[in-house]
């Protein structure tokens, strides 16, 4: 077998016109216009909008490859497409050889007739995906609806491409496109290895595993089909027909090292062989190699006292889903890289995340992706590309729907880290709320469950039985019509960030799972700078509420920022402030579904990354740096947590809190909750502090004997039993025993009441290190790297009078030491909560 890479250098030209341009491959038509100098970065200011025609183009690319006679003397000639984005017909020296409309579809098209010896011109032509959407929107007998946004596209449903691209209310409208993963000619007589998948069957005296290998056969005949991995190998002798044809093999391994998510043990990978040979088995006609973990996953949906349970089981252990939605890692192909995954991945698990959900209205990620997350104990949930919208359901969507289907869970199947795949996001609650009234509401029940019960679950469940499937997120399940129960499956919890309900209103719920919830902030100044100018650097300025897609969004911010802090002096503490505000509403619900076990199970906030420099949900923006939440959820999601619980006083309550009126907190009580699935003993430690003084003015401990995964209550502070007037009480908790934990810390009144002294705080660097100091207490203490990529060990914290705090800065481009130390020299900053105002 011989491949030739066609990925490098083509060009590129709008049809119908003579100027052609430089292109790389992979990549896509935006980025290629923008690195030629034809169009403007369409992140600054409202650059987006002068580009949508871009989108409203067809578009062509070319380059030229020579191949030999040798190379034409092979039964099958191929050109391989692992992404062809999306509605693209394929030409090789003027000759239509293949065409496509799903950019989530890789492609494998015959080429041997189409090619000579010699130079030859390859041809890839795009159709305009906003006309094609919007033609086959306009033809089709009745409305699809779906979504919108302030700035968008038409149609989106019609097309099998990343929805988002069509404009989100945290992303830019580009639906770019272009060839944007790997591209190649392939040449063989013999058999060639297309994909593998494994089934493990896990008993007391090993693995049992199932290969099944997808093979491209030119030639009818005696093969043979051999797997191998860590001890155990099988070779077995078989007949195949020419064409596509599936074999499995079995082979079983003793007692093999478990893959475990993080926090639950190790992450063991091996490599697994399989190969094609000839009858008489002496020589290897084709291989692939692939990297798996031996671990069992399930969904533990079961009756019980409250409903019906969620829970992801890894090995026969619940695993508490701790982590967060993920949404595509770059809007522009030139721009997705290796470093930017590992950043984002990396900075996941040093957050103690062990769930992330690649959500459906993206696109599938990159090997990569799933790779890293197997490294790092990262479990998957993934979606299947749909999203808030209903779909059509003619033929020939569901056949295109299919063979997605089929090529991504066998592109996917083999990686430990999948753990579960979701049929859509927001669909079901799309059918039976929000488009519930539409006249052509039967037409979309029907179409519905041709798409995910006929269509994607039956595909899904036939190409890969050993991972659980969910009907749509959020769900109560198959059998309900009902997508959003408490007592049932996963929510999407939005109250308090669209409905403008207190942080408080978390508390009153306990759902069995929650897959989104969140609250938005904006980014640093640093990186608004980078498409805005500092005049625009205002909450309510135009082009900064074009760089906010939710409408009312910034307003949001504003009002209950008022609420909970004093109005900030500057542009700068504003945004520190947004920051701690969404850290705050996170805080306020992780640690309560936390404290809900064992009747909650899983808490993924609504969202990890940013597709571009924005007010948004994440918590890491577009170019890698960490807002406070990314801070925050290091310890919200620590292993051991100490948090507080609130109670909150009501009318008839106003004269037991002290006279500060309904809704005042008047008692904090003290939880301890382990996610290890180990018993662990140690001792927590219960600080009353004055605020001014910095003095402790009582401290308890508390032993604590933990089972499993356990968590429970441990002593309540009455607000009236307090010796320190409340508006100069923060209680701080410090957990000691096995498991990671960090102190937390909980007050009685609104930021904005407490009496906080005008501390002085100081930074020494060392090294990779910061020392933080301070003379009076302060709180929220943040440092900056300034320009440095990369983040702290410990950011956003609290010191009272006369400590300090050593930090570690943990770099994003392994600089060198003496560099780090240099940068964080000469451009560290730092600001606590009292300098805002």
């Amino acid at each position: 077998m011989r491949t030739t890479t066609l990925s490098g250098q083509w060009e590129l030209r709008a049809v119908g016109t003579d100027e052609w341009l430089p292109a790389t491959v992979p990549g896509g038509v935006y980025s290629d216009l923008r690195a030629a100098g034809e169009i403007p970065d369409p992140f600054v200011e409202d650059a987006e909008c002068d580009v949508q025609w871009v989108a409203q183009t067809d578009w062509e690319y070319r380059r030229t490859v020579t191949v030999d006679d040798a190379f034409l003397d092979h039964e099958h000639v191929l050109v391989a497409c692992e992404g062809l984005d999306t509605v693209a017909t394929l030409w090789v020296n003027g000759i239509e050889v293949g065409a496509t409309e799903n950019m989530h579809v890789g492609q494998a098209f015959p080429v041997g007739d189409a090619l000579d010896p010699g130079e030859n011109v390859i041809r890839v032509v795009f159709e305009s995906p906003v006309e094609y959407a919007a033609e086959r929107a306009a033809a089709h007998p009745y409305e699809i609806p779906h979504t919108h946004y302030p700035v968008e596209q038409p149609g989106r449903p019609f097309v099998r491409k990343a929805q988002c691209q069509f404009g989100w209310d945290w992303g830019p409208c580009l639906p770019t496109m272009g060839i944007y993963r790997e591209i190649s000619l392939i040449a063989h007589s013999a058999p060639r290895i297309e994909y593998t998948t494994t089934d493990q069957d896990h008993g007391d005296d090993g693995v049992e595993l199932s290969v099944t290998v997808g093979l491209d056969v030119p030639v009818a005949g005696e093969y043979t089909v051999g797997a191998a991995v860590a001890d155990a190998s099988t070779r077995e002798r078989v007949t195949l027909d020419s064409g596509r044809q599936r074999v499995a093999v079995a082979l079983t391994v003793e007692d093999p090292d478990l893959w475990w998510p993080r926090g639950y043990g190790d992450q063991p990978l091996s490599e697994l062989w399989v190969g094609v040979g000839e009858a008489d088995g002496d020589t290897t006609l084709d291989e692939a190699t692939s990297t798996i973990g031996f671990r069992e996953v399930d969904l533990r949906t079961d009756s019980d006292e409250v409903g019906r349970s969620f829970q992801i089981v890894v090995n026969g252990t619940p695993i508490y889903a701790k982590g967060a939605n993920t949404v595509p890692i770059a809007p522009l192909y030139a721009d997705v890289s290796e470093s930017r995954y590992d950043h984002l991945l990396e900075s996941a698990a040093a957050a103690n995340m062990n769930t992330l959900r690649v959500w459906g209205g993206g696109y599938y990620e990159a090997d990569y992706f799933y790779e890293r997350c197997d490294e790092l104990g990262i479990l998957v949930w993934q979606d299947f590309m749909f999203a808030c919208a209903l779909y059509p359901a003619d033929d020939a969507f569901l056949d295109s729907v299919e063979r997605e289907v089929r090529y991504q869970v066998r592109r996917l199947a083999d990686h430990p880290s999948i753990a579960l795949w979701c049929a859509n996001n927001e669909n079901e609650q799309a059918l039976y709320d929000w488009a519930a009234d539409h006249d052509a509401h039967e037409a979309h029940l029907e179409d519905y469950r041709r798409l995910y019960t006929e269509t994607v679950e039956a595909t899904c469940r036939e190409e890969d039985p050993s991972r659980p499937y969910w009907p749509g997120s959020p769900s109560s399940g198959p059998d309900t019509s009902d997508p959003s129960l408490e007592t049932h499956g996963d929510v999407h919890a939005w109250d308090v960030w669209h409905e403008s309900a207190p942080f408080e209103a978390y508390l009153q719920t306990e759902p069995r799972f929650v897959s989104e919830f969140g609250y938005q902030s904006f980014p640093s100044v640093e990186t608004l700078l980078t498409v805005l100018d500092e005049g625009d650097c205002n909450p309510t300025a135009p082009l900064m509420e074009h760089h906010q897609r939710n409408p009312g969004g910034n307003e949001r911010i504003l009002t209950r920022l008022a609420s909970q802090f004093r109005m900030p002096t500057a542009f700068e503490a504003f945004v520190y402030l947004s920051q701690l505000q969404q850290g705050l509403a996170m805080k306020t619900a992780i640690e309560h579904w936390r404290r809900c076990k064992p009747t909650t199970w899983g808490a993924l906030y609504w969202q990890l990354n940013d597709l571009w420099p924005v007010a948004s949900w994440a918590s890491i923006e577009y170019d890698g740096q960490w807002k406070a939440q990314q801070y925050m959820a290091r310890r919200q999601f620590a292993p051991v947590l100490v948090s507080f619980a609130p109670t909150h006083a009501d009318e008839d309550e106003n004269d037991e809190a002290g006279g500060a009126g309904a809704g005042a907190i008047t008692a904090q009580t003290l939880w301890i909750t382990s996610d290890r699935p180990d018993p662990i003993a140690g001792t927590v430690t219960l600080e009353i502090l004055d605020i001014q003084t910095g003095t402790v003015a009582r401290e308890e401990t508390v032993d604590v004997d933990l089972a499993a995964q356990e968590s429970t209550a441990l002593v309540t502070i009455d607000r009236d039993d307090l010796s320190v007037d409340p508006t100069r009480v923060m209680l701080r908790a410090t957990y000691d025993g096995p498991g990671d934990s960090f102190a937390n810390v909980a007050v009685f009144e609104p930021y904005k009441r407490l009496d906080l002294p005008a501390a002085d705080v100081e930074t020494a660097v060392e090294g990779r290190t910061v020392t933080v100091s301070t003379d009076e207490t302060a709180l929220f203490v943040a440092v900056d790297p300034g320009p440095l990529r990369g983040y702290f060990s410990e950011n956003y914290v609290h010191l009272a009078a006369g400590e300090s705090r050593t930090l570690t800065f943990e770099s994003a481009d392994d600089r060198r030491t003496g560099l780090v130390e240099h940068r964080l020299e000469s451009d560290l900053s730092v600001t606590h909560l009292r300098e805002t105002y």
